[in-house]
């Protein structure tokens, strides 16, 4: 199994740079290792069907936690690139949420009329 695991999870990567890529991905094997040994010791299971139960728990873990740094990093980066249209976007949404919590706050208020 662990041939098939490696074969599977080797073209797997986040970085460009290969040295990051290489710790990244070590620190996500090592956790997925310790989350599949601990899941497997729960279960109770020795055996083949421990060691086939470990591999799988395994490369489920390590393509979840792959696949959220993945999204996490794509979404730093969008925000890196576009930094300027986050903070507007953000502020606009702001103070739609604030003109509205105050037109609720004042019912008398401008904002409650209708236009037409």
């Amino acid at each position: 199994m662990k041939i098939i695991f490696d074969l599977v999870t080797s073209p797997f990567t986040l970085f460009k740079d290969p040295l990051y890529n290489y710790l990244a991905m070590a620190l996500i094997g090592t956790i997925a290792y310790r989350i599949a040994f601990w899941s497997v010791g729960e279960l109770g299971l020795s055996g083949k069907a421990g060691s086939d139960a470990h591999w799988i728990i395994r490369f489920i873990v390590f393509v979840t936690i792959w696949l959220i740094c993945c999204i996490a990093i794509k979404i730093v980066t969008f925000i890196i690139n576009n930094w300027l249209i986050v903070i507007i976007s953000g502020i606009m949404l702001l103070l739609v949420y604030i003109t509205k919590k105050y037109a609720e706050a004042h019912p008398d208020c401008i904002l409650n009329r209708k236009i037409f």
